[in-house]
């Protein structure tokens, strides 16, 4: 990341002293342009971090606790109930109530 140096502001400084007021302007928009430029510099850098980051899928606690509640729950049924079909069914509506949460969550951060 770019940033001014404290000697070029130094520089722009005695720059005035040495020239006078007749160059002041002239000297205070260079500085001011150099500060625009690092500036625009550190937040393009920024904003590319930023795309980069914007595809991936981070898994929160929540999320974490949905999927492990249908693999769990999915277990459960299936131990506890002598119908299969009864379990079957209870599984597939925890799936879909997982992956519509997860694609909510997923869709919220994008």
């Amino acid at each position: 990341m770019a940033s001014i140096p404290r000697d070029d502001v130094a520089a722009t400084l005695a720059a005035r002293r040495e020239l006078g007021t007749d160059y002041e302007d002239a000297l205070a928009d260079a500085l001011v342009e150099r500060i625009g430029t690092t500036i625009d510099e550190r937040i393009d850098a920024k904003l590319a971090t930023q795309e980069r980051r914007k595809g991936t899928f981070n898994v929160t606690p929540s999320a974490a606790a949905v999927v492990s509640g249908l693999g769990l729950g999915g277990l459960f049924a299936v131990i506890g109930s002598a119908d299969l079909e009864f379990a079957a069914v209870l599984w597939l509506i925890l799936a879909v109530a997982a992956v519509a949460f997860l694609l909510g969550k997923w869709r919220a951060k994008s």
